[in-house]
């Protein structure tokens, strides 16, 4: 399929930016609460990850974590189990060659009620979106062969250089977003593991964007006692303000994008916690890096700017853990360079947000 044009930014005006944000203030220069006092290098057992795009990374359900990350100076992609040695992954069944990508892997966890599956989600070089599942041992190891990437179906394609989103659900299941490859729009696939199937392909109404989506869910899974019960896709629109829509979980159909936050110069992601809260995580014209504050219902409650002065040439990744969200770049961040993290927030001890009416 051919590429979509591509509009090239350059640094908006002064007005254009001050008129942008009326009825918004814009991040404060302080942290979220809770944050962390610095930047920390991202490691592997052949020291900080160096990589040219941002990375992915998940955890399971014991805490082991998954870090994969494409090259720096090469375009393949490699993993590494708990901080320890890094494997390319190989390509698709029957080749010797290994994956490769020109945007960043995505990772996640589903669990299947033991073990659960690490989930790999590439662009390819030819546009189509692969997946690499990866099941760690009985002894929780990563396996002594690493799978072969296989081609997600139904037609689901976005430019090379753009990374597809992917959210983890119940019972090993999940959801994908993208932009499209042909025009602005932005698509969803459900996978529904106890049957094995993918289901056709959907665009989000009025979800245009021309570069790639985030994704979260949090899903009452019946120790929660404030489930969000939704899915939540954050974007970049085409006017370069940052809107969110949300999914209850079980439907399939999406609340009307609404305005998070105003511009940014890259795609956002989005991590919601256990108890109600999330972050927007973007990168403002100066590269450094931002945060919404979110609650269920989509609202932004604050906005506040790295008050360590992280910076970025790319798009940042949020993940949460329990009631803590972390941010990780690929650039710097207190002095180092690199894919470096630094917790964001720790939402514990805040009041428990009402549950969201749809």
């Amino acid at each position: 399929m051919p590429s979509k044009t591509r509009i090239f930014r350059v640094a908006a005006p002064a007005l254009a930016v001050a008129t942008a944000v009326v009825g918004l203030a814009g991040p404060a220069f302080a942290d979220l609460p809770g944050a962390g006092d610095g930047w920390h290098p991202v490691t592997y057992s052949g020291g900080q990850i160096q990589s040219s795009t941002t990375e992915g990374e998940a955890r399971d359900s014991r805490s082991n974590i998954l870090h994969a990350w494409r090259g720096k100076d090469n375009d393949n992609i490699w993993v590494s189990l708990n901080n320890g040695p890094a494997y390319p992954l190989p390509a698709t069944a029957g080749s010797s060659d290994h994956a490769q990508t020109l945007a960043a892997p995505t990772v996640i966890w589903t669990n299947d009620g033991g073990r659960g599956n690490f989930r790999i989600f590439h662009t390819g070089k030819d546009g189509h979106i692969y997946q690499h599942r990866i099941q760690l041992t009985t002894s929780y190891q990563l396996p002594g062969a690493l799978p072969s990437a296989t081609d997600v179906p139904n037609g689901a394609r976005t430019n090379t250089n753009q990374p597809v989103a992917a959210a983890a659900l119940p019972n090993n299941s999940y959801m994908l977003a993208w932009n499209s490859q042909t025009s602005d729009d932005i698509w969803t696939m459900y996978y529904d593991a106890p049957t094995s199937k993918f289901a056709a392909a959907q665009a989000v109404p009025n979800a245009r964007s021309q570069d790639a989506p985030s994704l979260a869910a949090q899903v009452n899974d019946g120790d929660d006692p404030a489930p969000w019960n939704q899915v939540v896709l954050a974007f970049e629109g085409t006017d370069f303000n940052m809107y969110m829509a949300r999914q209850q979980y079980g439907t399939s159909s999406w609340t009307n994008p609404k305005k998070v936050g105003p511009y940014t110069t890259s795609a956002p992601s989005v991590a919601l916690t256990d108890n109600g809260y999330g972050v927007v995580t973007f990168r403002d014209f100066d590269g450094t890096i931002g945060n919404y504050q979110i609650n269920r219902h989509g609202d932004v409650m604050a906005s506040f700017k790295d008050d360590s002065y992280g910076w970025t040439n790319n798009s940042p990744l949020a993940q949460s853990s329990g009631p803590l969200v972390y941010n990780v770049i690929t650039g710097g961040g207190g002095g180092t360079t690199g894919v470096v993290w630094k917790q964001a927030a720790d939402f514990r001890g805040l009041p428990t947000p009402a549950a969201p009416q749809w």
